[in-house]
């Protein structure tokens, strides 16, 4: 019988807050940065659009030369270890400074998120390139790395948890009560009196205790000293953009919010700096991913090292990786996984700010949806030990296309509906991340045993640069496709707009899985293939370190 190699869970679940340290930037990039750049820092939805499309791509080409960087490292902490002590500090303060929104004209600001995204997303790269291919060394066994694949997507999702769960209500409370860029009071007869401080963006969120005892909350967002963006809006319509040196403007609530009963109502007011809750909240995230980063260093281990008598050629790494056919269909399986969650987690913020019109909800929808992806994750290992990786992705990849096109069709007042939708959709999703990155680490077996050539490094490349590839589709057609449908940030959507943002949030990510599924159907390395490669790896391995030995 077949004995499992024994890895304590300390060392699985060190393993895994890597993840939650990559997923406190990942998955504020795929949730927040578009509408960050857009309705905080002011850049126009296409210029977002094009930026993520440029510097990404370069990004995923720069991928496999990490790969192969880190399948040349020698040190006494093995090939990839190292990389999560020596990139962690330099990654928290880029991502900070990536969330940061200095004053600048609009060609200013372009350069400087151009720049500062840029330099995120190669230091990303240079630490989760290693952090990924170390899964494929630290046990020599398929079933044991799966086990290794479940802590990482589990703990992944927890950083998932922390970043939709808290960055908005971290973003209110540190960005509360800054009147550097506007002040704002209401008056006994509900008059809204705003003044301008000095540069900046600010929002109002403006608290409405009713008698019954009831609350509820509007929001507003306001410009100033940014008349390169917008001019004044239509007051009729809310508070939109006030254009440079306005002083003070006075505003009736009956107009701005003509909802609200403001009869014996009791109204407080709180002016939120966006650009400054931003920035902090980073700062919050990236110190927690540095800790977490030296945890998984300090406790994890490399066992699985290249045949002795490898010799190490460019030229060789990557002929044998574009012939490992395993590899390409995953490389392209992970774009279009990856494209899919961009695009659909990338427009969350506009579904519920301009067609359900309640912004606060997202945070809600998020959760929900990580929770759900959570607990699938953890049957995960008995499916696919019973139908296999490929045919467990397959279906939940089907699954998930069907469920997501059900989005357009969802009035925007049936909440309930739209949330058991976001459960439903997430139990189908949820498991695919992880078969997809456990097949990596068998492409990574497959390689050795048809070359007799191991270079982990490059082959894990494939999962983070097809990640970015799916992120420069997904994250730049967003951007693209919100300007095609007229969509202007922090106004009143068009008919049109609001229904271009249905389909971006339904039948294009839809498309994208559906393709994902039909890729997996070409992929060649079911179970029985990999313990009879398994089996062989095993048997070379031993033959070599005798012969070493005599």
């Amino acid at each position: 019988m077949k004995t499992v190699e024994k890895i304590s869970v300390k060392e699985k679940f060190s393993y895994g807050l890597g993840d939650t340290a990559s997923n406190l930037f990942f998955m504020t990039f795929v949730y927040f940065l578009s509408y960050f750049y857009t309705d905080v820092f002011g850049i126009s939805a296409a210029a977002a659009g094009t930026m993520f499309a440029l510097t990404r791509l370069w990004d995923g080409i720069n991928d496999p030369l990490m790969g192969l960087i880190a399948d040349r490292t020698e040190t006494r902490w093995g090939k990839f270890r190292p990389y999560l002590l020596w990139m962690a500090f330099p990654l928290g303060i880029i991502g900070v400074l990536t969330f940061t929104s200095p004053n600048l004209n609009a060609t200013g600001k372009i350069v400087y998120a151009y720049v500062t995204y840029a330099l995120m997303m190669m230091i990303y790269t240079a630490i989760n390139i290693p952090y990924s291919s170390l899964m494929g060394v630290v046990s020599s066994s398929s079933k044991v790395r799966t086990v290794f694949s479940q802590y990482r997507f589990v703990l992944a999702f927890v950083g998932g948890l922390i970043v939709q769960g808290t960055m908005l209500p971290l973003v209110g409370y540190f960005g509360g009560g800054d009147t550097s860029a506007i002040d704002a009071s209401i008056t006994p007869t509900h008059q809204l009196i705003i003044t301008e401080q000095g540069k900046g963006t600010a929002k109002l969120e403006i608290s409405i205790q009713r008698e019954d005892g009831k609350s509820d909350k509007k929001e507003q967002t306001i410009w100033v000293n940014t008349p390169e963006i917008l001019a004044e809006g239509d007051t009729n319509v809310g508070i939109l953009y006030l254009e440079s040196g306005f002083g003070q403007k006075e505003f009736e609530l009956n107009k701005l919010f003509p909802d609200v009963d403001w009869n014996n109502v009791i109204c407080k007011i709180n002016v939120i700096n966006e650009k400054k809750g931003f920035q902090l909240t980073m700062a919050v995230f990236s110190s927690l991913a540095i800790v977490l980063f030296l945890i998984t260093f300090y406790n994890t281990k490399e066992r699985v090292h290249p045949p002795i008598k490898q010799r190490t050629s460019l030229k060789n790494d990557i002929g044998d990786l574009l012939k490992n056919r395993p590899w390409v269909i995953l490389f392209f399986v992970g774009i279009f996984t990856l494209t899919y969650t961009c695009l659909r987690n990338g427009s969350i913020m506009y579904y519920f700010k301009y067609y359900i019109e309640n912004k606060n909800l997202a945070t809600i929808f998020m959760l929900t949806g990580t929770f759900a992806t959570m607990v699938s994750i953890v049957g995960i290992g008995w499916i696919s030990n019973r139908f296999g990786k490929k045919k467990t992705y397959i279906g939940c990849m089907l699954l998930t296309s069907l469920l997501t096109t059900v989005y357009f069709f969802v009035p925007s007042n049936q909440i309930v509906l739209i949330f058991i939708l976001q459960i439903a959709v997430n139990l189908a999703f949820g498991p695919t991340c992880v078969l997809v990155f456990a097949m990596y680490t068998d492409a990574a077996d497959y390689s050795e045993w048809k070359t007799g050539r191991r270079a982990t490094g490059l082959v894990m490349s494939a999962s983070t640069m097809s990640q970015k590839f799916g992120m420069v589709i997904g994250g730049a057609s967003i951007g693209w496709l919100l300007a095609a449908f007229g969509f202007v940030a922090n106004v009143q959507q068009t008919p049109e707009t609001i229904n271009g943002i249905r389909i971006i949030f339904s039948w294009i990510p839809a498309i994208s899985s559906l393709i994902g599924a039909i890729l997996m159907f070409f992929y060649i390395l079911d179970e029985k293939t990999m313990e009879k490669i398994e089996s062989d790896l095993k048997s070379r391995r031993k033959e070599d370190y005798n012969s070493l030995s005599h």
